[in-house]
């Protein structure tokens, strides 16, 4: 009897113990989110989307609400300055090559109508991405401009255990399905990261300080890989655009920043044709709000080392010759310098 008696309180123990971490957790994550993080786990529409545990960038969203467009009922004074957020990855973030600027540091000196803030960070993919723009559009008055350039790092799912659109696309990259210990434990780490709040934080610390990304080789990718790949960056691109359009943003501007691969000759790879077909497809779906800027054309093979430094990467010259092509497009485009 003094066993089961034993056995019987430790596991009463551990369950309060659980409730209590679960509980601050949830108090803890309130102030840099919203009331939503206490109905996590009840509400099955509802998503923790961690970016950045050491800078608290954690969005609790509701992924099925009901968006108002405030579109067409926007008073826009274009004597103001103009407010615009740049989401992207380390191409927009800057700071490469040797370089002290980015193309978005570099069109604010060209513009002095503008006020950019740049949200970019070195490896940001979309996924991170869509979650800061919902982050801030909830906290902060909402910018005139978006330019949204998350080109470069939509490969960073091949390697994610759960990335943002699994269960809407249902499907596993060849990448984590060579990880036999996650798919031992899916179906409780699944329950867990639903239910616990507090899981999906200690989860985040484990990753980040055990990323062991060296297990994973990457290998050709097929064909259904890609067009997940492309289809999950879609679906996040929508969602940004849905999201800052019913937020009462103005212009949604598609940003395709130049890499290597531009300034050759050779065949266009799949990846690419299909996402440079979306970008316009959404343009023709949003004609009045989304614009594409693609700064992939024109572009001579002999300058290729003076704008970049490797494959994807800028130098400051490249950031120069990016800013003036946008700052010129805008001029031309926007509503603001009409």
């Amino acid at each position: 009897m003094n066993i089961i008696k034993n056995i019987f309180l430790i596991f009463v123990f551990f369950f309060l113990t659980l409730i209590v971490i679960e509980f601050l957790t949830r108090v803890i994550l309130f102030f840099p989110t919203n009331y939503k993080v206490f109905f996590y786990g009840y509400n099955k529409n509802l998503k923790i989307e961690i970016v950045d545990l050491s800078k608290f960038q954690i969005n609790v969203s509701d992924r099925n609400i009901n968006l108002k467009d405030n579109h067409k009922s926007i008073n826009v004074k274009k004597e103001n300055l103009i407010n615009a957020w740049v989401f992207g990855g380390s191409t927009s973030f800057g700071n490469n090559c040797n370089s002290s600027s980015s193309w978005a540091q570099e069109m604010q000196k060209k513009n002095d109508k503008i006020k950019i803030e740049n949200f970019s960070f070195n490896g940001a993919d979309s996924d991170q991405l869509i979650s800061i723009l919902d982050l801030n559009l909830q906290k902060k008055q909402s910018p005139e401009i978006i330019f949204w350039a998350s080109k470069f790092n939509m490969s960073n799912i091949l390697i994610k255990s759960n990335y943002r659109n699994k269960e809407i696309l249902n499907y596993e990259f060849k990448e984590t399905e060579k990880n036999k210990f996650f798919h031992s434990i899916k179906r409780v780490d699944k329950t867990l990261k639903s239910r616990l709040v507090s899981y999906k934080i200690i989860e985040e610390i484990i990753i980040r300080i055990f990323p062991n990304k060296n297990i994973y080789k990457t290998e050709t990718l097929s064909d259904k890989d890609i067009k997940m790949m492309i289809e999950n960056f879609k679906i996040n691109t929508l969602d940004a655009i849905k999201i800052s359009r019913a937020k009462g943003v103005r212009e949604f501007y598609l940003v395709s920043l130049f890499s290597e691969i531009d300034f050759k000759d050779s065949q266009t790879p799949v990846k690419d044709k299909l996402y440079k077909e979306f970008l316009f497809q959404s343009q023709k779906n949003y004609p009045e709000f989304v614009k594409v800027i693609d700064l992939s054309h024109d572009l001579s093979k002999k300058n290729v080392n003076n704008f970049l430094c490797d494959a994807v990467h800028q130098t400051y010259e490249g950031n120069v010759l990016q800013a003036t092509k946008i700052n010129n497009f805008l001029l031309n485009n926007s509503y603001f310098f009409k």
